[in-house]
C-alpha cells in the first residue's frame, strides 16, 4: 500500500511539473493568451456546467494533500465539492466538504484576475484562475503565496 501511495504522489508531482511549462510559450513571443474566464459558467436556467481541478498541495505535517475541487453551476445555483486526502498521516486522512461559490473579478498583485471564492458568506478560500487554466490558492489577505511553493490545482 505504501508503495502505491508513493507511486501516486510521484506521478502527481511529475504531471504537475510537466503541465506548468506546457502552455507558457516562449519568452518574448508576440502571442499573449488572455486570462480564462468562466462567463459561460451557469448562464441561463437550462445551462449546466461542471469543472474539475486536481493537485497535490503542500502540507506542513504530512507528505502532501491530494486535492480535488469540482465547481458546478446549474441555472443560477453554484455549488462545490472538495475532497482532500492527507498522505502519510495517521488515522482518518480523507475529508470531503461542500458549499456554495461565487466568481468575482479583483486585482491580484496589481493585475486583473478572476477569483473563485468558496463559501463566500463565511470568508472562505479564494482561488485565482491562472492563464493556463489552473487555480492558485490565495492567502487570507487575497495575495499569492509568499512561499516558494505554489498552491496550484490543475484543470482536468
Amino acid at each position: 500500500m505504501r508503495k502505491t501511495t508513493c507511486l501516486l504522489v510521484l506521478g502527481c508531482l511529475l504531471a504537475a511539473g510537466c503541465d506548468r511549462g506546457a502552455d507558457s510559450g516562449t519568452p518574448g513571443s508576440a502571442e499573449s493568451t488572455p486570462p480564462p474566464s468562466s462567463s459561460d459558467f451557469g448562464r441561463g436556467d437550462a445551462t449546466q456546467s461542471e469543472r474539475t481541478w486536481v493537485g497535490l498541495l503542500p502540507c506542513s505535517d504530512c507528505q502532501g494533500i491530494d486535492t480535488r475541487l469540482v465547481l458546478r453551476a446549474t441555472g443560477g445555483h453554484r455549488e462545490y465539492v472538495m475532497t482532500e486526502t492527507y498522505l502519510g498521516g495517521p488515522g482518518k486522512n480523507s475529508f470531503e466538504r461542500s458549499g456554495t461559490w461565487v466568481e468575482v473579478s479583483e486585482p491580484v498583485g496589481g493585475e486583473p484576475a478572476t477569483l473563485y471564492i468558496l463559501d463566500p458568506e463565511r470568508g472562505g478560500q479564494r482561488y485565482s484562475l491562472q492563464p493556463d487554466g489552473a487555480l492558485e490558492l490565495l492567502e487570507g489577505d487575497g495575495k499569492n503565496s509568499s512561499q516558494d511553493v505554489a498552491y496550484r490545482l490543475q484543470r482536468l
